[in-house]
């Protein structure tokens, strides 16, 4: 084997591609991925040196024919990924090279780095501060490493709102203006945003930055408001622009923003307006041009609603980039199977529209609970669109298998986490993995949303994922907790309402069995699941941002053992009620009793309205 780098080394070393087979690669610019193969020998043409190491993931999965021969040229300019490291979890080092070469083997060109505050500013030592953040080396090794792969590393900011972790600490008070949001107009935001910027730089070798700007709801409404008075969002938000905009052509940036804040300014707040409204004119005229407007769309499950936002994207004045989703924010378990229903109906809308520029979002909502590793499948299918199309699940099946050594389909089994019914993906999103696992067990607020079936239904599911686990080479832990998860809902998905209705009918016997034997054993499985959830995080982030979990799954356990107590005291006449179990259980979310039909699930990303009705 015909070994150039140390790159294609670790490669062909991880694809375990046969060392009999004789490798010549051609450089060609310009021209499209080619792979052939005669016998043992191959010779892999490419114009851009990550469909190098596509060249050798496509090489490996048919390495065991005699011929084989393919000409992939790429759909998209730009096709890539984003990784939430905000979330409290901030990926390791080398768990983050060890993406850039699943993606690498996959075709995928760009990597951005979610980070809000999680990277050093040295200026600021309480930007980032106890949160895990990057230090300008790592991020230098991150961007040298993605470089060599052929891949380009973005840096991924906020320089509006969604800064809450820095902006919690009294220093910044001079900036904030209110919530997450920065102070506009004020000088020191600029000093700050400029540090930022300027870190950036020093860390990147990229010309491209994501500068953020999304979801500032409450801009100009507090300090702001103070100072100034009322005024009108789009003016303190596009002078805002204009000056971070400054900012980055000075340090040779070319910066994009998330797209909504404009339509909500055009349309009272609302960033998916009805299919058919129009954008008005005056609203286009105010994003600088030469900034990148980034569409980003996780929900929408019909062609004809993507062509219509397109559509009202491609009347500005701007480079277009669409980011679809990686569904692993909803909890533990991920939502895969409407992640790639949606990616294949939005990807193929974009290739329609001439969108050369696409990326998946991964976010970690609420503590970053789900493993980063489950969303390899999304990542498949976005390399294949780019070099094949629209390809069925089989041949994304095949790919992944070859990429990364890891089974599809027993990765989009994790949604049995989610997903118990299989209605329930499609045009609805659902959650049971998370408001199921921090529901109270004696003021159960989300025992509506279940049904006398979930018990076995999470049995099977825990069985599946568990098996699954042990034929994965390496991410058995992700399994792991899942499977222990399940076993955990298997009983507390109606424990509560069991005892409830034992309580009600006065029978005793029942809550007594409860109270020995089926929360002690719930209780077991916490822990046991507790520690599984300790084995993933380390496995793939830096160490802060796990307290969060620690403080919530610690919790859980002493409210089970709180609950044994309760209803003890109950059956021994010690107290004459329980009463937390003499309230009627409402609907979680205010809907009517028939909202959800049979899609039984609600969806909420946040732990504590699962939790408590109390104050938190």
């Amino acid at each position: 084997m015909m070994i150039m780098d140390s790159q294609l080394a670790e490669i062909t070393a991880q694809l375990q591609i046969p060392a009999q087979i004789q490798i010549t690669t051609s450089y060609e610019p310009g021209k499209p991925l080619s792979v052939e193969k005669k016998g043992d020998a191959c010779t892999i043409t490419y114009g851009r040196r990550v469909e190098l190491f596509r060249g050798l993931g496509l090489l490996a999965e048919h390495s065991g024919e005699e011929n084989y021969s393919t000409t992939q040229p790429a759909r998209f300019k730009m096709d890539g990924m984003m990784l939430d490291c905000s979330r409290n979890g901030v990926m390791k080092l080398d768990v983050v090279k060890k993406f850039i070469r699943y993606m690498a083997t996959m075709g995928l060109d760009t990597l951005m780095l979610y980070t809000e505050d999680t990277y050093e500013i040295p200026e600021y030592p309480y930007f980032g501060y106890m949160r895990g953040r990057y230090s300008c080396e790592e991020l230098k090794e991150m961007d040298e490493y993605a470089y060599n792969y052929g891949i380009e590393l973005i840096p991924c900011i906020q320089t509006l709102a969604h800064l809450e972790g820095a902006l919690r600490w009294p220093c910044f008070d001079e900036v904030k203006d209110c919530n997450n949001i920065l102070l506009c107009g004020e000088e020191k935001t600029y000093t700050l945003i400029e540090a930022m910027i300027r870190t950036c730089r020093n860390c990147f070798r990229t010309k491209r930055i994501h500068i953020g700007m999304d979801e500032a709801h409450m801009m100009g409404l507090g300090k702001y408001l103070d100072r100034n008075g009322f005024e009108k969002r789009e003016h303190i938000f596009c002078r805002h622009l204009d000056r971070v905009n400054a900012i980055c052509q000075q340090y040779d940036f070319e910066p994009m923003i998330w797209s909504d804040m404009f339509f909500r300014l055009g349309f009272e707040g609302e960033y998916y307006p009805p299919v058919g409204s129009q954008i008005d004119p005056s609203v286009i005229d105010l994003v600088p041009s030469n900034v990148e407007l980034v569409y980003w769309d996780y929900y929408h499950e019909t062609k004809d609603v993507y062509d219509h936002y397109l559509d009202m994207h491609q009347k500005f004045h701007n480079k277009l980039i669409f980011a679809g989703g990686a569904w692993r924010w909803l909890g533990h378990g991920p939502a895969l199977k409407k992640s790639i229903y949606q990616t294949r109906t939005a990807l193929q809308s974009c290739l329609e529209k001439g969108v050369d520029e696409v990326f998946v979002t991964a976010w970690g909502d609420n503590g970053n609970e789900a493993s980063f590793m489950c969303i390899l499948p999304v990542m498949q299918q976005y390399a294949e669109f780019c070099y094949q199309g629209d390809v069925s699940d089989e041949v994304i099946a095949q790919r992944m298998l070859a990429c990364t050594g890891e089974s599809f389909q027993d990765m989009m089994d994790l949604d049995m986490t989610n997903w118990l019914s299989d209605k329930h993906w499609i045009g609805h999103a659902s959650n049971p993995s998370k408001y199921l696992l921090y529901m109270d067990i004696l003021g159960g607020l989300a025992e509506r949303h279940t049904t006398e079936s979930y018990p076995a239904k999470y049995a099977k599911a825990a069985q599946i994922i568990g098996d699954a686990g042990k034929r994965s080479p390496n991410f058995g832990y992700m399994y792991d907790t899942l499977a222990k998860l399940c076993r955990v809902l298997e009983i507390k998905s109606r424990v509560g309402v069991d005892a409830q209705a034992a309580y009600k009918s006065g029978d005793k016997a029942a809550l007594k069995e409860i109270a020995d034997e089926t929360l002690p054993e719930l209780l077991n499985r916490m822990i046991a699941f507790h520690e599984s959830t300790y084995t993933q995080w380390v496995a793939e982030c830096k160490a802060n941002g796990y307290e969060v979990l620690d403080l919530r799954l610690g919790g859980l356990e002493s409210r089970i053992r709180t609950s044994i107590r309760r209803i003890n005291l109950y059956l021994d006449g010690q107290i004459d009620r329980i009463e937390e179990l003499d309230e009627a259980r409402l609907i979680i979310d205010c809907r009517p009793d028939d909202f959800y039909g049979d899609t039984e699930g609600y969806c909420n990303n946040f732990w504590i309205p699962a939790f408590s009705a109390s104050i938190v």
